[in-house]
């Protein structure tokens, strides 16, 4: 019974742990999870009952095991301190003596191996909260695909293509402003950080040129209708991503209190470079013309950009006074152009130039050239609370390795149309923006505001916007590229621990190991010799009376030795049967074994106390 226990208990422990180890994580169901989420003090004290009854269980096997195997190791002669050490692992408790440190120490560490019993199967069996990662797979739109290339080509030389996109435009005007403000991590010299929102989604700054592979994290639920593609400017963008539970199939539905991903995906983002304008290669001009009315003048301005031989231009309207001028404290003009013209034939596919010049009261801004250069590239996105982040990982990966690639031709759309829609009648969105949050310093207000971040967080954005556009009615197989990620589910349960594991099964199969041991030395002395079971030499009352009838009080008040009762443990005693009168063992006696002289080469013989007196006895009668 003893040994089946024990190794019932232990299977379990390694059982228990072999599970958590081959899995990484063992998770407890949902609806266990939000019990202990409500009641956090039953879950302890559920643990703590297991645990604490497992433990005497153990403790119990091992201390019968061990006690039985001392009494019959206990049938010889032995110091009365080796009988204290028997009692003391029989109990178990602990002893302490300098002449005997190896006893001592075995007794320690058997006190404290018992000791810590409860505490390793506490740490074993309470659950706590993990992350319990699964794997996840998809695909998403390639915008770097062959087929999507010539289908977005295809789709910007059709006759309708300016009043399909004009639609869009003219919804997502206010988000692409948005969306390269939000961009601009330092505003007024202080580190910012801003959140984004489109059809639904929230971007932490920028929307990396993604789109949302998690469902719950994919927005408006509301259909698109008609307006796909290049017309796209809201509505539900199908999500296909898949998990990989495993041999944990069964787990496919856990939710746990709560969940986050990370999934790498394909990104567009832009490189913007700005600097003051070199005049020898390139040429920037502003002209204007002025319609007197009865109270105030009408101004048509016409923004001429020259960029490496080929020109631009972009037609403006404001107010000015009687006189054709704008008023510089109040009033302001900021004109943008994009040259090459995304729409011409000279559109150079690997990079575009954005010039700028700021007047009236944006005349801080001297003229301002900025290269910007798209590219795709590797991103990891984080969803978590509901909030997506975008981190850049790789580097281009081929965005302009043809020339046929229309992507940059419609970010450079995009950017020229927000340019037209940013400039008011007597001042500028973007302006006013540069004034409230710039700085004097122009080579800091060039990195921080117009040139990299905002440009970059409008490229990226309008990628986004085209890649919902072109995903919301479903995605050709030619057309898309696999996905990878893991979801994080943060729930209640077991993760691998390996260290920590190993150490409490070390202590629990060395605990089953002494008892097998034990139990095995206790069958092979049976059957050597019988032993009275009746009998506990741990037992304070079966000890007492042992000494008793062995008279061996007589050994510690002996009149005229003052060092007896100081070295009374060092005294070499035995236990011996008492039989009755037909010669059965009825009980036990524990008497001295007096110590062969040194000078003897005879046998040793034990003696009790009356044998010792009659000798005496005879001593004196002769």
């Amino acid at each position: 019974m003893t040994v089946f226990g024990q190794t019932v208990i232990m299977g379990f422990a390694w059982g228990f742990t072999g599970g958590i180890l081959s899995t990484g994580v063992l998770a407890l169901p949902d609806h266990i999870v939000h019990l202990i989420v409500e009641y956090p003090t039953m879950l302890t004290l559920i643990v703590t009952l297991i645990s604490t009854t497992l433990s005497i269980i153990t403790s119990m096997f091992f201390t019968f095991a061990v006690k039985e195997a001392l009494r019959h190791h206990l049938s010889g002669p032995m110091s009365l301190f080796k009988l204290r050490t028997a009692i003391a692992l029989s109990r178990p408790t602990w002893v302490l003596q300098w002449s005997s440190l190896k006893l001592s120490a075995l007794t320690l560490v058997v006190y404290a191996v018992i000791t810590f019993l409860n505490t390793s199967w506490s740490t074993l069996l309470l659950p706590t909260l993990v992350q319990w990662p699964v794997v996840t797979f998809g695909t998403e739109l390639d915008l770097g695909s062959v087929a999507f290339v010539n289908q977005l080509s295809t789709d910007l030389v059709t006759p309708e293509a300016n009043t399909v996109q004009a639609h869009a435009f003219e919804t997502i005007s206010v988000l692409t402003l948005l969306s390269g403000i939000a961009t601009v991590d330092v505003q007024g010299g202080a580190q910012t950080s801003s959140i984004f929102s489109f059809n639904g989604v929230s971007y932490n700054q920028s929307t990396g040129g993604i789109l949302p592979a998690i469902k719950e994290y994919s927005g408006s639920s509301n259909l698109p209708g008609p307006d796909v593609g290049l017309a796209f400017f809201g509505g539900r963008v199908p999500v296909n991503t898949g998990f990989d539970w495993g041999h944990l199939g069964r787990d496919s539905g856990t939710q746990g209190i709560g969940k986050n991903y990370t999934v790498t995906q394909q990104g567009v983002t832009a490189n913007v470079s700005c600097q003051p304008i070199d005049r020898s290669q390139n040429s920037f001009a502003v002209v204007q013309n002025v319609v007197q009315g009865p109270e105030i003048t009408f101004i048509t301005w016409e923004a001429v950009a020259n960029c490496s031989g080929n020109s631009h231009s972009q037609i403006y309207y404001t107010v000015g006074n009687m006189s054709g001028q704008m008023d510089s404290a109040s009033e302001g003009f900021l004109p943008v152009v994009v040259c090459p013209n995304p729409n011409s034939m000279t559109f150079n596919p690997y990079k575009f130039d954005v010039f700028m010049a700021g007047m009236y009261k944006y005349s801080f801004l001297p003229t301002t050239v900025c290269e910007v250069v798209p590219y795709l590239t590797t991103v990891n996105v984080t969803y978590n609370g509901g909030i997506i982040s975008v981190e850049q990982i790789g580097t281009s990966s081929g965005l302009t390795s043809s020339p046929n690639l229309p992507l940059s031709q419609y970010i450079a759309t995009v950017m020229a149309y927000q340019a037209g829609t940013n400039q008011g009648m007597t001042d500028n969105t973007i302006g006013d923006f540069l004034t409230a949050y710039g700085t004097s310093s122009v080579s800091v207000m060039y990195s921080e505001l117009v040139t990299e971040d905002y440009l970059r967080g409008i490229a990226e954005f309008a990628s986004t916007q085209l890649r919902s556009g072109y995903s919301a009615s479903g995605v050709p197989s030619n057309m898309t590229r696999s996905t990878s990620g893991t979801m994080y589910i943060t729930t209640y349960g077991w993760q691998s621990q390996a260290h920590t594991y190993i150490f409490l099964l070390v202590e629990i199969t060395m605990i089953w190991s002494a008892t097998i041991l034990a139990v095995g030395y206790c069958l092979i002395q049976e059957r050597v010799h019988a032993s009275n079971p009746s009998f506990d030499f741990s037992d304070t009352v079966d000890l007492i009376i042992a000494a008793s009838v062995g008279r061996l009080e007589s050994e510690f008040f002996c009149e005229g030795d003052g060092n007896k009762v100081d070295n009374s443990e060092d005294i070499t005693v035995r236990f011996e049967d008492v039989p009755d009168g037909v010669g059965r063992r009825i009980s036990k006696r524990l008497v001295t074994v007096i110590p062969e002289p040194p000078f003897s080469t005879s046998t040793r013989v034990p003696l009790d106390v009356d044998t010792r007196t009659s000798i005496s006895q005879s001593t004196m009668g002769a």
